[in-house]
């Protein structure tokens, strides 16, 4: 009788301990996916605020361009109709 008792329990044991080995690797999994995704997101945010910058450094570089090089009669004139729309 305690022999038949002693084998359910240590089989009960091994199956336990092998769902508590296969939760904690799930969660493990999880975890790794949840913190490769945040740091991917991390670097994609990081290239987009680069891209941002670099295209409003290149506008700004346009625009003081274009205004060094207009005479100042066009200026005059597309000053007046912002001014006026």
């Amino acid at each position: 009788m305690i022999s038949i008792a002693r084998a359910l329990l240590s089989g009960l044991g091994r199956r336990a301990a092998f769902y508590g080995a296969i939760a904690l690797a799930v969660i493990f999994a999880l975890w790794v996916a949840f913190r490769q995704g945040r740091q991917a997101a991390e670097a994609e945010l990081a290239i987009r605020r680069a891209n941002a910058r670099v295209r409003s450094m290149q506008t700004s570089k346009d625009i003081r361009y274009g205004v060094q090089n207009t005479d100042r009669a066009d200026l005059e004139r597309r000053a007046n109709r912002w001014m006026r729309d």
